[in-house]
C-alpha cells in the first residue's frame, strides 16, 4: 500500500509527523515544568511555550517547502525523463538543473542516460539486421497479395479480418467498412460463410485430414448490389485438428450471372421467339406448291406473308446476332491500362534503326483493354500510313471525351481513305493473335477507327477505347509519414480476442480510433461546427496507414477569417463537400466498437454528440483522453498541448500536416503508443488502470479549480 504513494506524499507524512511531534513533546514538557514550578508559572509558560511552539512549526513548514522545491520536486523531474528516455524517446534530455542541490545524483543519472543511449543504438543496429529478412519477406508477401487478381480475406473464427489486399478493395467497392480487427459481416452477406465453416469443422472433426478442407462460397455484398463467388478454406493450429481462422479468396460474378441470364435469354428467344415466323413461312411455302392453280389474289396475299415473315425474321436475328456479339466480346481478357505504359510499348517498337519516330503527348490516362492486341493493331497501322504516305514522325496522345479514350495518331500530310484503312484492318496478325484481323480486335473493344484533318497540314486517325472500369484515384493510402506503405494483415488477430470486453485487457490489445476535428470555432453549443473529421486506427499495438477517416464538411454556415488562419481551411474548400448528416454516419461504422482516443477529447466528443440526435447514430464508445494521461504521466509539468507532448516523446510534425484533423489524428496516435509504454512502467496496465487516472486527473483539476 505504502510502496504506491507518491514520493512527495510520503516526504509530506514525514514532516506532518515531526510538526506534530512539536506540539506533543513541548506540551508535555511544559506540563512537567509547570509541576515543578507551580501554578503562578502556567501563563508564562503557555505563552511563551506556545510562540516556540508555533515557530518550530513554522519551522518545519518551511523545511518542508524547502525541500519540496529542492529535493522532491527535482527527484520526480528526473524519474519522470529517465522514464521517459527509457520507454518511449531515447533522444529526450535529462535535466539537470533542477537537481544542483541532489549532489552527483544528477551528473551521474545523465551519464547513464548517454551510456542507454549508447547501448540502445548498439541494439537497434542489430535488430535492424535481424528484422531485414523478416521485412523481406514481408515485402515478398505484400507483393504477392497485391498482384493477386483475387480479392483475398483471412479472418478469425470470430470472423474479424485479419488479413486482406488491395484487390478486394476493389471487389467490394472499398468505402471505410473493411479494416484489421473489424467484423466481415459490415462487407459480405455471412450465412453462406457459417454454412460453409460448419461443415468443414464438421469435416475436421471427422477425422478425415486426406480431405480438401475447402468448400465454395456464393454471397452478396452486405449492400446486396453485388454477386461475389469464391473459395473458403480453413486455417489450422499447429496440431492440425483445430480451426483458427479461414481464408476466402473471391471475385465478383454479378456480371458474369448477367451475362450467363442474358445467353439463356437469347437462346429461348432463338428457340421460342422464331419458332411462330418460321412455321408461318413454311406454312405459307407449303400452301403456295400445294396449289399451283391459286388465283392472283391468293397467291400475292401468301407472298406479302413470305416477305413480312422473312423481314421479321431476318431483324430479329440481327438482334439475337448483335446481342450475342456483346456476350462473346464481353469475355475476351481486357483490364485497366495505364495509356502512358501501353504507348511507350508502341514506341519500343520502333527501333533505333527504324526511320519511324514516335513522339508521345498529353497527359497520361486510364483505359480499359488488351494491351497486347491494341500495341499490335497500333504499330501496323503507324507503319501501313508511313508506306502510304511517306511521314517519319508520329504523335500519338491520348484524349478523354464521355465514356471513351481516344488515342490519336498524328502526322504531317494527307489523309488515309477508308477503303484503305479497311483493307489493312482485313489482314491477319501472325501466331502471337492466333490469326486474329484487325476488325476482330476492334469488335472486341466495341471500337471502329476513322482518319480526319487536322489544321496545318496534319492528319489523324482516331482509335476509340472503353475507360478503365475502376476509379484508380480512390484508393490512396499514403499517410503523412507512413513511407507509403500500407498495413493490410495482422496475425496475431487469430487469438479471437474480443474488443467489447476490454475493462482487464491488456492497453495493447484494444483497438483504437483516434481522431481530431477541426471547426468554425470553440463553441459548439453556440452554433460552430465541425469542417473537416478526421482518424486512424490502431490495431495490436500499430498504426494502420491503410484504413484511415479524412473527410472536410460543409458546416452550411461562414468560417471566420481566425479560424481559417489556424487550419488554413475556407469556405470554397467545404463548399461542395458533404453534410455533417452524411459525414457523421460513415464515421460511426468506420469506428465501430474501437477505442476512442483524442487530444482534449471533451472538445472533440461534444461536437460528435450535439449532432447525434439529427444524424441517427450514438457515440456510446468508451473513451480516452491524451491530455488527462500526460498529465498525470508527467505530474511535474503544467504543459500538456499537443506541440508540447510530440517534442517530450520525440513524434515529428511535419509543417503542412499540423493544424489539419488527420495530421493531428496520427501525430496524437504516434504520442499514444509511446505512452502506454511509459504507462505500463508505472504499473498501468489495462483499460481500467488508465480509466481510474483519468478519472483521478479530472478530480484533481477539479479541486484545483476550486482555489
Amino acid at each position: 500500500m505504502i510502496e504506491k504513494w507518491s514520493l512527495r506524499f510520503r516526504v509530506f507524512l514525514f514532516f506532518a509527523l515531526i510538526a506534530l511531534m512539536v506540539p506533543a513533546l513541548l506540551g508535555s514538557a511544559l506540563w512537567i515544568a509547570a509541576g515543578r514550578i507551580g501554578p503562578e508559572s502556567v501563563p508564562h509558560l503557555v505563552l511563551w511555550g506556545g510562540t516556540a511552539g508555533f515557530t518550530l512549526i513554522g519551522l518545519v513548514l518551511w523545511v518542508w517547502l524547502k525541500f519540496d522545491d529542492n529535493v522532491v520536486g527535482p527527484i520526480n523531474t528526473l524519474s519522470n525523463d529517465l522514464q521517459t528516455l527509457t520507454h518511449t524517446n531515447t533522444e529526450h534530455g535529462v535535466e539537470t538543473e533542477p537537481g544542483r542541490y541532489l549532489g552527483l545524483l544528477a551528473p551521474a543519472a545523465r551519464e547513464m542516460a548517454a551510456a542507454l543511449e549508447s547501448a540502445r543504438k548498439k541494439v537497434n543496429h542489430e535488430i535492424e539486421e535481424a528484422t531485414r529478412k523478416v521485412e523481406l519477406q514481408r515485402t515478398r508477401l505484400e507483393t504477392t497479395l497485391r498482384d493477386l487478381n483475387e480479392g483475398v480475406l483471412v479472418c478469425n473464427m470470430k470472423h474479424k479480418i485479419l488479413l486482406y489486399n488491395r484487390r478486394a478493395l476493389n471487389i467490394l467497392h472499398y468505402t471505410g467498412e473493411i479494416g484489421l480487427n473489424r467484423s466481415v459481416s459490415n462487407l459480405l452477406s455471412t450465412p453462406s460463410i457459417a454454412h460453409s465453416l460448419e461443415y468443414l469443422t464438421g469435416q475436421l472433426e471427422t477425422q478425415q485430414p486426406e480431405q480438401e478442407l475447402s468448400a465454395q462460397v456464393v454471397c452478396s455484398t452486405s449492400d446486396g448490389r453485388h454477386i461475389i463467388e469464391g473459395q473458403l478454406s480453413l486455417i489450422l493450429d499447429s496440431d492440425e485438428r483445430t480451426a483458427t481462422g479461414y481464408v476466402v479468396t473471391f471475385d465478383d460474378v454479378t456480371e458474369k450471372l448477367a451475362e450467363l441470364a442474358k445467353r439463356d435469354r437469347i437462346l429461348r428467344d432463338a428457340v421460342e421467339g422464331l419458332r411462330a415466323p418460321v412455321a408461318n413461312l413454311r406454312a405459307a411455302t407449303e400452301m403456295l406448291i400445294d396449289n399451283e392453280n391459286m388465283d392472283d389474289e391468293g397467291r400475292r396475299q401468301f407472298e406479302n406473308v413470305l416477305s413480312e415473315e422473312s423481314h421479321h425474321l431476318s431483324k430479329r436475328l440481327q438482334e439475337l446476332s448483335q446481342d450475342y456479339r456483346e456476350i462473346v466480346t464481353g469475355h475476351w481478357p481486357m483490364s485497366d491500362v495505364y495509356s502512358s505504359t501501353l504507348l511507350n510499348c508502341v514506341v519500343r517498337r520502333f527501333k533505333a534503326e527504324d526511320a519511324i519516330q514516335c513522339l508521345i503527348n498529353g497527359d497520361p490516362l486510364w483505359m480499359h483493354c488488351d494491351s497486347l492486341s491494341i500495341v499490335e493493331l497500333t504499330e501496323r497501322i503507324i507503319r501501313k500510313i508511313a508506306g502510304e504516305t511517306s511521314a517519319t514522325t508520329f504523335e500519338l496522345e491520348p484524349r478523354p471525351e464521355k465514356d471513351k479514350v481516344y488515342i490519336d495518331i498524328s502526322w504531317a500530310g494527307e489523309l488515309v481513305r477508308s477503303g484503305t484503312i479497311d483493307s489493312w484492318l482485313s489482314e491477319s496478325f501472325d501466331e502471337c493473335l492466333k490469326g486474329m484481323t484487325g476488325h476482330d480486335i476492334l469488335e472486341n473493344h466495341k471500337a471502329v477507327i476513322w482518319s480526319e484533318a487536322q489544321t496545318e497540314g496534319m492528319a489523324c486517325l482516331r482509335l476509340p477505347l472503353p475507360l478503365a472500369k475502376e476509379d484508380h484515384r480512390s484508393l490512396s493510402f499514403d499517410l503523412p509519414g507512413s513511407g507509403g506503405r500500407p498495413e493490410f494483415y495482422d496475425f496475431d488477430l487469430l487469438k479471437n480476442l474480443d474488443n467489447k470486453q476490454f475493462s482487464e485487457r491488456d492497453l495493447r490489445e484494444l483497438t483504437y480510433v483516434v481522431f481530431d476535428t477541426e471547426t468554425t470555432g470553440l463553441d459548439p453549443s453556440d452554433g460552430d461546427e465541425i469542417i473537416q473529421l478526421a482518424g486512424v486506427r490502431i490495431v495490436n499495438g500499430r498504426i494502420l496507414s491503410g484504413e484511415y477517416f479524412n473527410q472536410l464538411v460543409n458546416p452550411g454556415r461562414t468560417i471566420p477569417v481566425t479560424s481559417t488562419e489556424i487550419h488554413h481551411i475556407t469556405e470554397a474548400m467545404v463548399s461542395d463537400q458533404p453534410p455533417i448528416t452524411d459525414v457523421l454516419p460513415r464515421f460511426h461504422d468506420y469506428v465501430g466498437d474501437a477505442v476512442l482516443v483524442a487530444h482534449n477529447a471533451a472538445f472533440d466528443m461534444k461536437f460528435l454528440q450535439l449532432k447525434e440526435a439529427i444524424c441517427g447514430v450514438a457515440f456510446d464508445n468508451p473513451v480516452l483522453d491524451t491530455v488527462l494521461l500526460s498529465a498525470y504521466i508527467h505530474d511535474h509539468s503544467k504543459q500538456h498541448t499537443l506541440d508540447v507532448l510530440a517534442e517530450r516523446f520525440g513524434v515529428e510534425i511535419e509543417a503542412q500536416y499540423r493544424h489539419t484533423a488527420l495530421g493531428d489524428s496520427i501525430a496524437t496516435a504516434e504520442i499514444f503508443l509511446r505512452m502506454i509504454d511509459l504507462m505500463q512502467a508505472k504499473g498501468i496496465h489495462t483499460f481500467a488502470d488508465a480509466v481510474a487516472v483519468s478519472e483521478k486527473m479530472v478530480e484533481f483539476r477539479r479541486e484545483q479549480a476550486r482555489y
